[in-house]
């Protein structure tokens, strides 16, 4: 059954390595086989990737998008480390995302990723936007 998208005018969308962005119309469409998928709402733009939590959701997303690669696991390694090393108190919500990651589930590990983000925002929220406690 194929997948049926819409998206708002100027919404983005990646489908495979390709960013597609809608015009000034509402728009739905569908898509039939396997192909990486993320809405506006899940993509996490490189330059955004500015905190331990946003670095390994950046790095599964790559990786959804790439389909796994060497490079990009190592640096998922080094990310979760730097970002266990910060915040112990993380490690909760840090093991999901590791979980999913072995599994190869990599759409499950962008999820678990985001719960990490908004843990992270809860933990040091005011610090990370540079504002007084």
């Amino acid at each position: 059954m194929p997948l049926k998208i819409e998206l708002k005018p100027r919404e983005s969308i990646i489908i495979g390595d390709a960013l597609i962005t809608n015009d000034n119309d509402r728009i739905r469409f569908y898509i039939d086989g396997k192909v990486p998928i993320l809405r506006e709402k899940f993509i996490l733009r490189e330059k955004d990737a500015t905190t331990p939590a946003r670095r390994v959701y950046f790095i599964v997303q790559q990786m959804y998008l790439s389909k796994g690669s060497k490079q990009l696991q190592e640096l998922f390694i080094e990310y979760i480390r730097d970002l266990q090393n910060a915040a112990p108190s993380l490690h909760p919500f840090v093991a999901p995302v590791a979980e999913a990651m072995i599994k190869n589930d990599y759409y499950a590990a962008i999820k678990e990723a985001a719960k990490l983000i908004e843990q992270e925002d809860k933990l040091f929220g005011a610090a990370l936007k540079g504002e007084k406690a």
